[in-house]
C-alpha cells in the first residue's frame, strides 16, 4: 500500500493496531513508543493520533494522556440502524453486479470466518466478519457507500472483541447466518439476503443488551 506521507502511514499502522486489538480499548498510547516502533518522529504520530481522536478511536484525556477509546454499548446500538440501511443497499447492488469469480471470493472469505470462529480466535474472526460486509460493499461498486460501510465496520471490528461474550451457540449462529447471506447473494436472491443480514445485525443488538 502506498502512502502520501508519514502521517498517512502512521495513521494506517496505528489504526490497524487498534482494529486488530493489538492496542486494546482503554489501553494507554505512548507517542514515543509508536514513533520508535514505526521509526518516525513524534510529529506524524501526534497528527495521526489527532485524526483518530476525531474519528472516535482514541481519547485524549487532559493531564492523563492518550488512550484507545472505549466505545459504549449505547453508542454501538445507535449505529445498528445505520448499518442495516447501508448494508441493505449494498446487498441490493451486490446481487445485481456480482460475477462468478466474486462469488468464489466471497465464499473463501466465509470459509476463513468459519475457520477462525471454530478455532475460537475471535479477534481474527472479527476481521473476517467485517471483511464479508466490506467485500459485499466493494462488489456493489459505489465508492461513497463502500466508504461509509468501511468506516462503520472499523468501529464494530474494534469493539466486537470486548462487547460480545462468545459461546458455542453464538459461534454456530454467526456461522449459520453468514453462510445464508453468502448463499443468498450467490443465488442473487436479494430479498432473502437482505432479510438475513438484518437478522444478523439485530443479533448484535441482542448481544449488546445482555447482562454483564
Amino acid at each position: 500500500m502506498k502512502f502520501s506521507g508519514l502521517k498517512e502511514y502512521v495513521y494506517h499502522e496505528l489504526k490497524k493496531k487498534l482494529i486488530s486489538n493489538v492496542i486494546k480499548p482503554g489501553e494507554r498510547i505512548y507517542e514515543e513508543i509508536i514513533a520508535e516502533e514505526l521509526e518516525v518522529s513524534r510529529t506524524p504520530v501526534r497528527e495521526a493520533i489527532n485524526q483518530l481522536v476525531a474519528e472516535g478511536f482514541v481519547e485524549n484525556r487532559p493531564r492523563k494522556g492518550v488512550f484507545a477509546a472505549v466505545i459504549s454499548k449505547n453508542e454501538l446500538a445507535k449505529m445498528l440502524d445505520v448499518r442495516i440501511a447501508l448494508e441493505s443497499l449494498a446487498i441490493k447492488l451486490c446481487c445485481e453486479k456480482i460475477n462468478e469469480d466474486q462469488i468464489d471470493e466471497l465464499q473463501d472469505i466465509m470459509k476463513n470466518l468459519e475457520k477462525m470462529l471454530r478455532k475460537k480466535d475471535f479477534i481474527q474472526a472479527s476481521q473476517w466478519d467485517s471483511k464479508i460486509h466490506r467485500y459485499i460493499a466493494e462488489v456493489a461498486d459505489n465508492k461513497k457507500l463502500s466508504s461509509y460501510i468501511n468506516d462503520i465496520q472499523d468501529v464494530f471490528a474494534y469493539t466486537r472483541g470486548y462487547n460480545i461474550k462468545w459461546t458455542d451457540k453464538k459461534v454456530e449462529r454467526s456461522i449459520g447466518e453468514h453462510r445464508k447471506i453468502v448463499e443468498a447473494i450467490a443465488n442473487k436472491d436479494e430479498e432473502r439476503a437482505i432479510g438475513i443480514v438484518r437478522k444478523d445485525i439485530e443479533s448484535m443488538r441482542e448481544y449488546l443488551n445482555e447482562e454483564e
